[in-house]
């Protein structure tokens, strides 16, 4: 898993992806949060200019960097595994004199090494730039040591389920949508079934939806991102009270979520790291370029997308809780679906062999 080879022939592979994954974390998180200190002290400045109070505020959000750094990571688990099937280079890989576990695992700390060294430049970045810029007077640095330490683990979880999904699918595409399916799956499940129980019990569709997206939260990968926030709001005309009427002796009304919320993302790190070795050891190259490599598997997919797209329809189509319009929706989803999605699918696969 060390082997210099394999490093080179992973570096080349995805090179490019992995240059944009730097340059796109660079430009999110430093390059934005220096420009942010500009522009604060453009404001004192042109306040100070015509006599008025000055308001400091700064707000980052660890959802929307992970959203846009965990789709690179996807895109690279793509090229690392997918690209190969698709161009069945992964026969002269297997052919040489590496175990497939070896291979799998060197993939994986390939993409981890380049998440763990992204996540630490920026970090140290950022503590540089609050000492050095307008930043250092509004702000203390102690939340964002709780910020890249959520990302770095929220990051690796992402790209170890890409890394997984791609020892089951057949070729970068499919590997790529069923990766986003699974990933985007427990965010629209709560909203599904809520407004499925609204259609059929004519109950608010946000009494049921509290309870079944906290359950959610606390299994999905994403969970520890999704109310993390970090906000300094200093306004010197009005006291230190965040949106709950809570007095804070600081101008600071960052949101950090419990560290428990972090057991999600461990788990399907250390779950999806194994199940991926095992099926990488196990797939067959006979079914590369299909869009799952095992025909039972795809199947089940199938049914899946059907039904989970036939509510979606249903709930799109019912007006005013209409059991009426949510089957009507339901059935001309489901049957758009089945007749349609099969030959995207094939679409799909006869342009890869192109």
């Amino acid at each position: 898993m060390f082997q210099k080879a394999l490093w080179l022939r992973t570096y080349q592979q995805s090179k490019y992806v992995v240059w944009l994954f730097w340059l796109v974390s660079f430009y999110t998180l430093s390059y934005k949060y220096y420009m942010t200190s500009i522009q604060q002290q453009h404001f004192l400045n042109d306040n100070k200019k015509w006599n008025y109070v000055y308001h400091y505020h700064f707000d980052l959000t660890l959802l929307d960097s992970v959203m846009l750094l965990g789709s690179v990571l996807i895109v690279l688990a793509c090229t690392l595994i997918g690209w190969e099937r698709q161009n069945n280079s992964s026969d002269l890989l297997w052919s040489m004199p590496f175990k497939r576990s070896q291979l799998y695992i060197t993939k994986w700390l390939f993409g981890i090494c380049n998440i763990a060294a992204v996540v630490v430049l920026n970090w140290g970045l950022f503590a540089i730039m609050k000492k050095l810029t307008f930043h250092n007077k509004y702000q203390v640095f102690s939340p964002f040591h709780s910020y890249f330490m959520y990302m770095l683990i929220v990051l690796i979880a992402i790209y170890t389920l890409a890394l997984c999904v791609g020892t089951i699918t057949g070729n970068i595409i499919s590997q790529g949508f069923l990766t986003a399916a699974i990933f985007i799956f427990p965010l629209l499940l709560p909203p599904l079934i809520s407004g499925v129980i609204a259609v059929h019990s004519n109950a608010d569709f946000h009494e049921n939806n509290g309870s079944i997206h906290d359950i959610m939260e606390n299994i999905h990968i994403s969970g520890p991102a999704e109310e993390f926030t970090i906000r300094f709001d200093y306004d010197p005309q009005n006291a230190y009270t965040d949106e709950d009427g809570v007095r804070h002796n600081e101008p600071n009304f960052t949101k950090i979520p419990p560290a428990k919320t972090l057991i999600a993302p461990i788990a399907h790190i250390i779950i999806l790291l194994s199940l991926g070795i095992y099926l990488y050891a196990r797939s067959v190259n006979e079914r590369n370029g299909n869009y799952l490599l095992y025909p039972k598997l795809q199947k089940v997919v199938m049914a899946c997308a059907i039904f989970f797209g036939g509510i979606a329809g249903g709930l799109m189509l019912s007006r005013a809780h209409s059991l009426s319009s949510f089957y009507i929706g339901f059935l001309v989803t489901s049957l758009i679906t089945y007749f349609f999605l099969p030959k995207i699918l094939k679409w799909k696969v006869s342009w890869n062999f192109k």
